[in-house]
């Protein structure tokens, strides 16, 4: 049911109706969060999400719109936990607040409040009465809380920013400036685009001339006087590269990095059923043209340590360099031929199998899964989608995995980024920067030692399936593998040690606190791979922190006056 509310008001003019919902993606705060459901999902534009609050009154919802709006109307859509009473609020330093609207007979589904053009920075639902469902009362539940508003002719604030075309996270309309640390491996400058708080104001952005460097955003308001300057410092990697392989050179794979496997350690044959041998022959890994080709092909080879023989070969590098934690990325284009089981993946370098580099230098002391498994990337016979899969003994010993999958367009002819990010707290896989499955590596004690790469096309078996009689060969191409390892945030501040700063829940579900024992002057927030998400001012010494990123791992620089604290905080 609607219910047109202003003090309570009946008519919207069309001005207003036509106005923007301003409140879409913002940052938002809330007195409680239960379940898991978050303030942010009160203003992701998604019906299915939800923000509840504990089972008490008063509670609130808060929505910052970063800077200060001519706010025409709040429309609040109700879950079936909604407020009978509740004052609509608006502040323009979210501490002062003034209230608007007070709603003493609400009926749920969507509530429509008029504010006349009120001109406010935040905007908060303060409830203090629940409904009754039954014989028990729940906490408040709002599926979107949606704020329609338009810039005054003097804003010249930005209302988004882009870079290379993705959403800014860490924007706020507020903050001038930001420190952008790049993705490994990026040498170009990243191309900006905006948007503006009032679609009539006019911008010039100068491009950083190389980087590290600095893009200058300035926006002249609609006014024609009123100008604001945003800066983005672009800045190398939180990660550094500790080792690659290019494939810059033509031959065979290059001997002080890479080590072929070729003795089968099953008698006379592979695991899970496989059919081929691996061999060190030209025939069946190379390098040319700036990649390494690993090709499978049908032909009758006798192996020469085991003396078996099998109608395919192919080829199974290891590397001679092993890590622990870091990212690991290798761009590739897969075999599009059914039949063929190409992988990218690491074993521990501690696995006793026989012919595997690490044994050979005497490193192999445990069996597999003991040593863990970790499989980037793993293709079946549906190839418009590639698997990752974390293979370790269960609490009996016995092997056990988790795996996920991902839909890849046109594996065989696009260049697709296939990477993990691991950590003591995490290790995620990845494809093209997209997350798709997560290990909890907090609660699993066999992804702490170093491991190996593996690059490989195995034929048929468990997941390459039956291989077609018109099979000919077919080959995985590799433009380059590299290796990073974190590198600690740099401060210039000189750190007090008295200062203390804890964030609490550790792990947390997204919402989280902040408290130091000084005022808080900035709060970002960062992946593993430095890029920044979220980055505000709470100008006090506590503040709660809603983060709508999926789980993993993240970096919370905290900075004041005298001090500067980076901390690890696990989403789970």
């Amino acid at each position: 049911m609607k219910h047109w509310l202003n003090y309570i008001l009946v008519i919207l003019t069309s001005s207003s109706l036509l106005a923007q919902n301003i409140a879409l993606h913002k940052s938002t705060s809330a007195s409680s969060v239960r379940d898991n459901n978050l303030a942010s999902y009160a203003v992701d534009g998604d019906q299915s999400t939800r923000w509840e609050s504990n089972w008490s009154d008063p509670q609130f919802l808060t929505v910052d719109l970063a800077t200060i709006y001519s706010i025409n109307r709040v429309e609040i859509d109700w879950e079936a936990a909604y407020a009978s009473q509740y004052q609509i609020e608006v502040s323009n330093d979210g501490h002062q607040w003034t209230t608007i609207s007070s709603i003493t007979n609400g009926n749920g589904g969507t509530d429509v409040i008029s504010l006349n053009g009120q001109n406010a920075r935040y905007v908060r639902m303060y409830g203090t009465q629940r409904t009754t469902i039954g014989n028990a009362q729940y906490g408040y539940s709002i599926f979107e809380f949606e704020i329609y508003g338009e810039a005054a002719t003097n804003n010249a604030s930005l209302s988004n920013i882009f870079i290379d075309g993705n959403e800014f996270t860490a924007f706020a309309s507020d903050q001038y400036n930001y420190d952008y640390f790049l993705k490994p491996g990026v040498y170009s400058v990243p191309t900006i685009s905006v948007t503006t708080a009032n679609s009539n104001a006019i911008y010039d952005i100068s491009n950083a001339e190389s980087l590290p460097g600095t893009t200058t955003i300035t926006v002249t308001a609609a006014d024609g006087i009123t100008t604001k300057t945003y800066t983005i410092n672009f800045k190398a990697s939180a990660y550094s590269l500790v080792w690659s392989d290019e494939f810059d050179y033509n031959g065979a794979a290059d001997p002080t990095k890479w080590h072929h496997q070729t003795y089968p350690p099953v008698g006379y044959s592979w695991f899970n059923g496989e059919e081929q041998h691996y061999t060190s022959r030209i025939d069946n890994s190379y390098v040319g043209n700036g990649s390494l080709k690993i090709k499978a092909v049908k032909e009758s080879y006798t192996d020469p340590t085991s003396g078996s023989t099998k109608q395919y070969t192919s080829a199974r590098l290891n590397s001679k360099y092993a890590f622990k934690y870091g990212r690991m990325e290798v761009r590739a284009k897969l075999p599009a031929a059914l039949g063929t089981w190409p992988a990218i993946w690491t074993l521990g370098k501690n696995i006793n199998e026989n012919g595997a580099y690490w044994q050979t230098q005497g490193y192999g002391n445990t069996t597999w899964p003991f040593c863990g498994e970790i499989d980037i990337m793993e293709q079946d016979k549906d190839k418009s989608k590639t698997s990752g899969a974390f293979h370790f003994p269960d609490n009996n010993g016995e092997a056990t995995y988790t795996t996920n999958s991902i839909s890849v367009n046109n594996t065989a002819n696009n260049w697709h980024v296939y990477a993990m990010e691991w950590s003591a707290e995490t290790i995620e896989l990845t494809v093209d920067d997209v997350v798709f499955h997560t290990l909890n590596n907090t609660q699993n004690a066999y992804f702490d030692n170093e491991h190996f790469i593996l690059l490989n096309i195995a034929m048929g078996g468990q997941l390459g399936g039956t291989i077609p009689d018109n099979f000919s060969f077919d080959i995985m191409e590799i433009d380059y593998v590299r290796v990073y390892q974190l590198q600690p945030l740099s401060s210039g501040k000189i750190d007090k040690q008295n200062i203390k700063v804890n964030i609490y829940p550790n792990p947390s579900k997204g919402l989280f606190n902040i408290e130091a024992t000084d005022v808080i002057k900035e709060v970002m927030i960062y992946d593993l791979m430095g890029r920044p998400f979220l980055q505000y001012s709470p100008l006090n010494a506590k503040t709660s922190v809603s983060l709508n990123q999926p789980p993993g791992v993240y970096l919370i620089k905290v900075t004041g006056d005298t001090f500067e604290k980076v901390n690890k905080l696990i989403v789970n």
